[in-house]
């Protein structure tokens, strides 16, 4: 039997249930906004990865996993972009979590693509 013809198990562990590329981008600086009634804050992050649907983000400061955060993205050439977003994943040991964005934002994937120069994908 042919490797090309072996039927794949989309829900095995090896597969990558990420729905839209995500970029390695050292070029973006990223800010975050906690909503909170009592105590808003405003902190840099470091961005590790970002897609149109999501991006990971490392900082000291502790976010709640559910929390509704704002994250503020300058790129190189002055564009920016605020894209409202959901902590979904938080990795303790790395100070690393995920944010899932409320909408797709195809406006910030079509920048993402048009300015990648490194040919860097996770």
């Amino acid at each position: 039997m042919d490797f090309l013809d072996q039927e794949i198990d989309l829900d095995s562990e090896w597969s990558n249930k990420r729905t839209a590329v995500r970029y390695l981008r050292n070029d973006i600086k990223a800010a975050v906004k906690v909503h909170s009634l009592w105590f808003p804050r405003l902190f840099p992050v470091l961005l590790r990865d970002i897609s149109s649907r999501g991006a990971a983000i490392v900082t000291s400061h502790k976010i709640k996993k559910k929390s509704r955060v704002s994250l503020f993205l300058l790129f190189g050439d002055g564009r920016r972009f605020q894209v409202e977003a959901a902590v979904v994943h938080h990795d303790v040991g790395n100070q690393r979590y995920g944010v899932k964005f409320d909408n797709l934002n195809s406006e910030l994937a079509e920048h993402l693509l048009h300015t990648q120069t490194d040919l860097n994908f996770s």
